[in-house]
């Protein structure tokens, strides 16, 4: 098997190398792993990306989450002295995708034989710190200090179907959908956090202190600072960005992903 193009281990740059099969490979994509490479098509791939390369993007990234993966294979390009094609960006995105697909799977399986895959695990072993008791010592008032905030950078823009007829639901999203799942104990589902949707909006309706808390006192000076239309603009979005828990020592707890709703 031949592959027409492969990035190398780091900084190397691409060759074209010969990759063979064994009898106890049952698919190509297998055998590609299997030798170090993750391919970019699972039927019948001409470019795969080492794992030395895709490693190498994931830990820059948990560094600067501003480095894209656009970034990353311009680099490459320019070490190598070669011109930039929106398609190498395409092939290693489809090969990172993977990659993490696989790590992901690998850490459940790691979890499951050590007995660490509750729900709950990672909550209750998330800082040391906190949550170690000492013996003979008297109990502390508050077990766990923590924060709790909203960060909304990461926004993802509502693109819904131009010809649909909105009868007061929330319209429907025309990206394709995605085969990926997020298999993290920080996160909250989506379908765990609607769960506390209408408890949390009766609350806040029958607080007439959380409603003073609410007025905008800019929106007399500022017109663009007006409810109806910062909810107007909000609107487009959704995904409005995550909100964290994070105890006192810096180690997150839990993130929620605020969609189509606000810290509120």
């Amino acid at each position: 098997m031949e592959l027409a193009h492969c990035l190398g281990d780091y900084l190397v740059g691409t060759e074209e190398v010969t990759l063979g099969m064994q009898v106890t490979d049952h698919f190509i994509t297998s055998a590609l792993i299997r030798q170090g490479v993750v391919p970019c098509s699972p039927i019948h791939p001409t470019a795969a990306v080492t794992f030395g390369a895709l490693e190498l993007f994931r830990i820059a990234r948990l560094r600067s989450p501003h480095f894209s993966i656009q970034a990353f294979i311009k680099t490459l390009c320019d070490l190598q002295g070669v011109t930039f094609q929106r398609y190498l960006s395409r092939q290693f995105t489809i090969a990172f995708d993977l990659y993490l697909q696989i790590r992901a799977r690998v850490d459940s399986i790691v979890s499951q034989v050590l007995q660490r895959d509750s729900e709950d695990w990672h909550l209750k072993h998330a800082c040391a710190a906190c949550t170690h008791k000492l013996t003979g010592k008297p109990e502390l008032r508050f077990k766990l200090l923590y924060a709790m905030d909203g960060n909304n950078s990461l926004k993802h823009i509502l693109q819904h179907l131009p010809d649909e007829i909105e009868d007061g639901h929330s319209p429907t999203s025309r990206d394709l959908p995605t085969g990926l799942v997020l298999t993290s104990g920080h996160y909250l589902s989506r379908e765990y956090v609607n769960k506390f949707a209408f408890t949390c909006f009766y609350l806040c309706c029958n607080n007439e202190s959380a409603q003073d808390s609410d007025t905008n006192p800019c929106a007399g000076r500022w017109k663009n600072m007006d409810d109806a239309k910062t909810r107007k603009a909000w609107g487009v979005y959704d995904e409005t960005g995550i909100f964290i828990a994070v105890c006192r020592h810096g180690t997150c707890l839990l993130i929620a992903d605020m969609v189509q709703s606000g810290e509120r």
